[in-house]
């Protein structure tokens, strides 16, 4: 009965944490009324500890499941977090490990995808990071966000220039690195003739009712 009574105690410190490390939106929402945004399909996973790695604990994708794959790792492993108490993360080693994850997307056509990526972790990943397939451009639009000790939030982000029915985002880490969070956001944003077909639309429909 103790031990459950200290798990359930070490749980309860892990959730309040995770809370705290969601440090920056995606471009599209933290400026919505962007036009290069508009009529965006949206997705959103997260995936955090103690839990399956195959099963996030938040997912917005109408789109389909998201799969994370943990190469070289192990779950869940209680370490000491930033604040102190235990959490649980996914450690990586002996040697490098890898974050696999396949996310599915909108199947119509568009201009673009972008990818937010957010990661939680007491070291940093491997430079030039993400990978994605089919590849994009890579680019760290906010800082590392440090929540005390060696642990950091990083992002990155990746615009793809078609929307594939699915790409695969991979993180590589060194040994002995602990991942407390995996957050995935994404937007396919639309062609700009498609845009114009919907403006259409709508005025067509106006017309009608008047």
């Amino acid at each position: 009965m103790r031990r459950l009574i200290l798990v359930a105690s070490a749980v309860l410190i892990f959730g309040a944490t995770a809370m705290a490390v969601d440090m920056w939106p995606a471009p599209w929402q933290e400026d919505p009324t962007d036009p290069h945004w508009v009529d965006g399909k949206t997705t959103e996973q997260r995936w955090e500890f103690p839990t399956d790695p195959e099963n996030p604990v938040y997912v917005d994708n109408p789109f389909g499941d998201p799969v994370v794959e943990v190469v070289n790792g192990t779950y869940p492993d209680w370490v000491q977090g930033w604040e102190g108490g235990e959490i649980a993360t996914w450690h990586v080693g002996p040697g490098e490990g890898k974050l696999r994850i396949t996310v599915p997307n909108n199947p119509e056509p568009n201009k673009q995808k972008v990818i937010w990526v957010q990661v939680t972790s007491d070291k940093g990943p491997a430079p030039g990071g993400p990978a994605t397939n089919p590849p994009g451009t890579v680019s760290y639009p906010k800082p590392a966000v440090g929540l005390g000790g060696t642990w950091y939030v990083y992002t990155a982000q990746v615009v793809i220039p078609y929307n594939p029915p699915y790409e695969v985002i991979e993180y590589t880490f060194p040994e002995c690195t602990n991942i407390e969070e995996v957050v995935v956001k994404t937007i396919c944003v639309p062609e700009p003739a498609t845009l114009g077909l919907l403006a259409l639309g709508g005025l067509a429909l106006i017309r009608r009712r008047r």
